[in-house]
């Protein structure tokens, strides 16, 4: 057999790579939005751990000043504010009330509510008694 028989035979033809090309392509298509998830959910609930700490702040700042604080929902879903403090969201993760602000008293209670974190079809419930002023999150 010739030099250049030996030679086309040995490497692959532009047919084979972008066949090959086009498979890994299929493959990370379907693997992204897998990885995309999960790091959406953590968001979620790292906005759901920094949201009940700043309720518990704003709380312990009502009892301790012996005065009310008030935290709002921001117009816009993507945040909350009390006193001189304010929180944004991460991308992806927005807010919603019933109602949309809750006091707390100088007594440790506080006017109650319901918040919900919503995120790509998730939603995290926290709940503040109107007694005690404590936040309790729903499961999950």
């Amino acid at each position: 057999m010739s030099e250049a028989g030996n030679r086309a035979q040995a490497g692959e033809t532009l047919i084979e790579v972008l066949v090959v090309v086009g498979i890994l392509g299929l493959i990370t298509a379907m693997v992204f939005p897998a990885w995309i998830s999960p790091l959406q959910r953590v968001r979620l609930y790292e906005a759901r751990a920094a949201l009940i700490a700043h309720l518990r702040t704003a709380r312990a700042d009502s009892v301790r000043g012996d005065r009310a604080v008030t935290l709002e929902l921001a117009d816009d879903g993507r945040g909350y504010v009390w006193e001189q403090s304010s929180a944004a969201l991460p991308m992806g993760v927005g807010i919603d009330g019933d109602p949309r602000s809750i006091t707390f008293f100088a007594d440790g209670s506080s006017s109650g509510g319901a918040l919900k974190l919503i995120g790509r079809g998730q939603v995290l419930t926290l709940a503040v008694d109107p007694t005690t002023g404590l936040v309790e999150a729903a499961p999950g």
